[in-house]
């Protein structure tokens, strides 16, 4: 081994160049069992049942969190208080993601409306394809590229890596969500009936 990149997404592939002796490897997040022990390593939301079920709720909706946990961790230990005050710190930063993940979902399918000008393909497959992965029975499986009418994954790339509320995996060349946080705030404007997700 030469040497290794480590990239931010699984689109930032495409930034690369061709080559035979280049290996590309996308690792997905965490299982539930992983991220409990990730928590338990830094002494995160570990002290009565209200700590445990944020953890558990972090667990189900923000499992990319984990990326980040040591910094977490450092905010959890610096808060001063008791566990509630810990507790309220962690919720903080937890609910902070969680917007960002709407305002990436938004952005994405405000693309999706015709916001931006100039696209080479039908923004309306971008808006069907979020909602192909909102009705997946698996949302893990993702959607397979061959069942909607986008140009090559290389042409969307730039959209997804703008708007980093999905991602393409070329090794099975599906589209997935971005991180949990993004299916959970794409469910968030179904419930809401949202125009956005309108044909």
């Amino acid at each position: 081994v030469a040497g290794v990149i480590v990239l931010s997404n699984s689109t930032s592939v495409f930034a690369l160049t061709n080559g035979v002796r280049q290996v590309q490897l996308v690792v997905d997040a965490l299982t539930e069992e992983e991220a409990n022990a990730y928590f338990d390593r830094y002494g995160v939301l570990n002290s009565d049942e209200e700590d445990r079920a944020l953890r558990r709720r972090i667990v189900q909706d923000d499992t990319a969190i984990i990326g980040i946990l040591e910094k977490y961790a450092e905010i959890y230990e610096g808060t001063t208080g008791d566990a509630a005050a810990k507790r309220a710190a962690a919720e903080a930063m937890f609910d902070e993601r969680a917007v960002e993940a709407d305002t990436d979902v938004e952005k994405l399918l405000k693309f999706g409306r015709g916001v931006e000008k100039g696209s080479e393909f039908d923004v309306a497959e971008m808006r069907k394809l979020v909602k192909m992965l909102l009705d997946a029975p698996a949302p893990e499986d993702g959607v397979s590229d061959t069942d909607l009418d986008l140009p090559a994954a290389s042409d969307v790339a730039p959209v997804l890596q703008k708007y980093p509320a999905l991602r393409y995996n070329p090794d099975t060349s599906r589209y997935y969500w971005y991180e949990t946080r993004h299916r959970r705030a794409a469910e968030r404007f179904k419930r809401a009936k949202s125009p956005l997700l309108r044909p």
